[in-house]
């Protein structure tokens, strides 16, 4: 199946260590130099099911099925509440709203999600995304309603403008009819062309 182009923000996790090794001169005579000091990176909790679940919701989510990739975010949400995993799932729940494709949610679902992410504050590491979202949405939403309302616009004047034609038409008509109406009174009638009389002289 052909991949669509997503509106979606694929996240990665660099992890990366950076070895700082500095190496001690001899101190007077001694030619010992003094142990390297390397940093232990962070443990990485391999067995969070957080990675599985985003595939699963993108891959879902390129296929179109909105549903189903709700349904997953909003299970592990409730059963990760109050954790950064559980935050992040909330943030890919009001993407995926968001999304022009899906077609499902109203502009009041997808501004309901995004505030339920911003309530958390600016601490949420993905804030100013999901703020910069939320305008988009309601630029979107105005930009649909000035559209919506210079097309009844329009409308209006074409239904006016055919409305004139139509009085016109019917106008005409009746001034054709009237006019045929004239003619039929003028028009001499069969009794009125008699011949002239003979000339008797």
């Amino acid at each position: 199946m052909k991949t669509r182009q997503r509106f979606l923000i694929r996240d990665s996790s660099v992890l990366g260590v950076v070895i700082l090794a500095s190496l001690a001169g001899a101190v007077g005579c001694s030619r010992r130099a003094a142990p390297v000091v390397v940093p232990v990176p962070a443990a990485v909790d391999t067995a969070s099911p957080w990675p599985a679940i985003l595939r699963q919701v993108q891959q879902l989510a390129d296929e179109g099925d909105y549903a189903g990739a709700e349904r997953l975010l909003g299970d592990f949400a409730v059963q990760h509440a109050g954790t950064a995993e559980g935050t992040e799932a909330d943030f890919w729940r009001a993407l995926l709203r968001a999304d022009p494709q899906n077609g499902t949610p109203t502009v009041r679902d997808q501004l309901a999600a995004l505030d339920t992410y911003l309530h958390g504050g600016p601490e949420r590491p993905r804030y100013l995304e999901a703020l910069v979202l939320r305008r988009l949405v309601e630029q979107v939403d105005s930009l649909r309603a000035v559209v919506v309302a210079v097309r009844v616009a329009a409308q209006a004047r074409e239904r006016a403008r055919s409305d004139e034609v139509r009085r016109i038409s019917d106008e005409l008509e009746k001034a054709l009819a009237e006019l045929e109406r004239i003619r039929r009174r003028l028009a001499p009638r069969p009794e009125d062309r008699k011949p002239p009389p003979p000339d008797l002289r």
